[in-house]
């Protein structure tokens, strides 16, 4: 159990910082305090904007220097930028921890293990870095073999409109509500944040193109054969510009048996591009032919994130996604998975894997 300090200063938001939220919402590690300048002297919790929900109680302080004060040993970069670089500006933050005592875990693209500043002061003050996308050997470089999985057991992709919608978050509510349910099942992580929070999976943008379908399928086989579910960690969206690659890979890799489409409630174009965004109904289209190239994988249940929603109109979004697609739909966070777990065992009984 690490005592965590999260670094996300200026950015302590859902979109920005949905690192430090998945941490905040579903890591057994204790977070003590969250750096962010601009909003100091809150609540975590409040400061995102939401005073009952991640980050209650953790307070919100303005620099690593005051969060000293609540005893941490790590400070978690709690960040995932565009092109995951270390701002600039942190790396004072950085190396304030290290000459701390505190060992770093680091989502980030930019490896900070590799930084000649931040290595020497780490091996000078003898703490660790974890930089937690950086692949391990014997994935890093594996090709897809095209292995059959344990029959009877089911693969879950969770797929998206976009990035930054909910896949993970998807991910993992499914597998606690199984596992409430009496069902065994387990969590593929394939992103930072999801490794940060179960300690294992395959950082998937980080792997070389070649080699993702064959680190995904690494990851998937050894757990078809432990549980009778597996729910992988989807990333990107098949018609996201820069990161489609990604989500391709992904899907062969993991030869899903099922899949989940992940949306935001509102959300009409690709965040920060100009791309439209289709209906659901042809989004399913879209991943079930890709999937189909290797696969059949239909799509059998819509999460929709309506965090942005007041309840009535949640629920307007969630009806109004079932009416157009014929699928179960529902908010995995705000409302439970009950609904759309049994919606994927039911797929179960008409799929032949």
């Amino acid at each position: 159990m690490r005592r965590i300090a999260i670094l996300a200063e200026g950015k302590l938001n859902w979109q920005d910082a949905k690192t430090a939220v998945g941490v905040l919402r579903y890591s057994s590690d204790t977070v003590v305090a969250v750096v962010d300048s601009t909003t100091s002297g809150q609540d975590a919790a409040v400061a995102l904007g939401n005073p009952d929900g991640p980050g209650k109680g953790v307070p919100v302080v303005e620099s690593v220097a005051a969060a000293l004060d609540y005893a941490p040993d790590t400070l978690m970069i709690g960040i995932a930028p565009i092109g995951g670089r270390l701002p600039e500006p942190w790396r004072a933050e950085v190396l304030h921890a290290i000459h701390g005592g505190l060992n770093i875990v680091s989502g980030l693209h930019f490896f900070l293990a590799d930084d000649p500043e931040i290595a020497a002061a780490a091996r000078e003050c003898g703490i660790q870095i974890w930089d937690v996308r950086r692949p391990a050997d014997d994935i890093a470089m594996r090709i897809r073999e095209d292995l059959p999985h344990r029959a009877s057991s089911h693969v879950v992709y969770f797929c998206g409109t976009d990035c930054n919608v909910g896949k993970m978050t998807a991910a993992i509510e499914f597998d606690r509500e199984a596992r409430r349910l009496g069902l065994s099942s387990t969590l593929a992580a394939t992103g930072q944040t999801g490794i940060m929070i179960e300690g294992s999976g395959i950082p998937a943008d980080r792997i070389i193109s070649d080699f993702l379908p064959g680190g995904v399928e690494a990851l998937v086989l050894p757990r078809t054969e432990d549980y009778d579910w597996t729910f992988v960690e989807g990333q990107g969206s098949l018609i996201h510009p820069a990161y489609s690659a990604v989500t391709l890979g992904l899907i062969h890799g993991a030869a899903p048996d099922l899949m989940v489409l992940c949306h935001l409630a509102g959300r009409t174009h690709i965040r920060q591009y100009s791309v439209p965004i289709p209906s659901l109904s042809r989004m399913k289209e879209i991943y079930e032919q890709a999937a189909g190239w290797l696969k059949p994988a239909p799509v059998v249940a819509i999460a929709l994130n309506t965090y942005t929603l007041p309840e009535a109109e949640a629920l307007a979004a969630i009806a109004a996604a079932e009416a157009e697609t014929g699928l179960p739909t529902d908010d995995p966070v705000r409302f439970g998975a009950g609904r759309l777990i049994r919606a994927l065992v039911e797929a179960t009984k008409h799929t032949v894997s």
